[in-house]
């Protein structure tokens, strides 16, 4: 017993090495990742929901997996998607290398456009995270709402867009990401299917329940 508590440190503190080894590649590289306050809230909604099947839609290199997925249970599913096929190389070996065996149930990943990867996944899922391209925020959540089990938690990052949906003047760049976040809080405030709330972690997420 004694052993197996002693690996489990061990396990920990390799995966917390590693992170924060991904936070200092990604921030040289400019990969966006997630604020650390997000993660510690991903998961801490994880540890007391305990939630079945999960999916992440923009897992990128892995940094918002590894507080995802810390406390997955042996019977739980996770499924992660990107696009970027790199990243998401990177993603397995970091979480591999992070867990060294742990944590239990089944963990997948899908190289690809998730609008497209979304409608063949043949389960339901009562937790997502979206942290994936801005514009296609709507898409998103519309395309998950045959995909979500009553009760599910679906968790939108970037929401507040480093303040700039509050704007009155964006630039062009920045326009298509801006119109769709505002898709997407449209939709889940206005549809009977959410209920939604937003706090002001990071740059903002907005934590929606469905019923």
């Amino acid at each position: 017993m004694f052993a197996n508590e002693i690996k489990l440190a061990l396990a920990v503190k390799n995966g917390k090495e590693l992170l924060a080894k991904l936070r200092v590649e990604a921030t040289s590289k400019k990969i966006p990742i997630i604020d650390d306050e997000i993660g510690a809230i991903l998961e801490l909604v994880c540890f007391i929901r305990k939630p079945k099947n999960i999916l992440e839609i923009g897992c990128g290199t892995g940094y918002s997996t590894y507080f995802i997925i810390k406390n997955l249970g042996n019977d739980s599913n996770y499924t992660g998607v990107d696009l970027n096929k790199e990243r998401l190389a990177i993603a397995q070996e970091f979480i591999k290398s992070s867990f060294s065996g742990k944590p239990g149930g089944k963990i997948q990943f899908y190289a690809g456009n998730a609008l497209k990867i979304i409608p063949t996944l043949n389960q339901k899922f009562d937790m997502v995270f979206i942290d994936a391209a801005k514009h296609e925020y709507p898409q998103y959540i519309k395309s998950l709402l045959e995909k979500l089990e009553i009760n599910a938690l679906v968790i939108a990052d970037n929401i507040f867009y480093d303040g700039k949906i509050f704007k009155k003047n964006t630039s062009k760049h920045d326009s298509n990401s801006i119109k769709g976040i505002k898709g997407y809080i449209d939709f889940i405030t206005s549809s009977r299917y959410f209920q939604s709330h937003f706090l002001d972690i990071g740059d903002g997420i907005a934590v929606s329940l469905y019923f």
